[in-house]
């Protein structure tokens, strides 16, 4: 009974394979199939709807109760561990940090399938943790620069000001909503190590 309740560990973690594509649209067809015979009766009680894991949501850090991610299985697709997802066109790909990626297993732009070359390396490309410093450094490049403008030029008062240039305009709008989504989590994370 005990070996139930808990995920066997590193065991847990497959290959996300044509396979197992295949299984989950077989799940979805059964489910269908199910509620297709479900439809015309009658229903006494409502029926609890199954709910995603909070602790295997997607950006969140993978439980330690799933040991170790082994090293050949890293940026690579696996096998959705949520049961909630089992009827889902889902897979997860986990980082170094082992941080959780969920992706929608149907074709990217109507073309690329989940076992695509092209969509494979944006995969490997998007999960590493050193993305996330790429993003905080061109933010900064790019407040400099309108720092810098904005000094050299003035802000908006007069002729040739900062926001007198309609290109820059577009700049300001982009630079508030970097603002708005960049300090806010900034302060966030702050407040976490307190």
């Amino acid at each position: 009974m005990a070996d139930f309740l808990l995920p066997p560990g590193t065991n847990s973690f497959h290959r996300f394979t044509p396979e197992s594509l295949a299984a989950i649209e077989k799940r979805i067809a059964e489910k269908l199939a199910r509620n297709a015979k479900q439809e015309y009766r009658e229903q006494l009680g409502e029926e609890e709807k199954p709910q995603p894991q909070f602790d295997l949501q997607a950006c969140k850090k993978l439980p330690d109760i799933y040991g170790t991610v082994p090293p050949d299985l890293i940026g690579e697709p696996l096998e959705d561990l949520d049961p909630f997802y089992n009827d889902r066109k889902t897979f997860i790909v986990l980082n170094k940090g082992k941080t959780i990626f969920r992706f929608s297993a149907t074709p990217a732009l109507y073309i690329l399938s989940p076992f695509h070359p092209v969509r494979r390396a944006a995969i490997k490309i998007l999960t590493p943790p050193w993305n996330k410093y790429v993003e905080y450094t061109f933010t900064g490049i790019y407040t400099f620069e309108s720092l810098i403008k904005i000094l050299a030029r003035g802000f908006c008062m007069t002729e040739f000001t900062f926001l007198r240039d309609p290109w820059n305009w577009l700049d300001f709008k982009l630079f508030k909503k970097l603002a708005v989504l960049f300090f806010p989590t900034q302060i966030v994370l702050k407040m976490r190590k307190c």
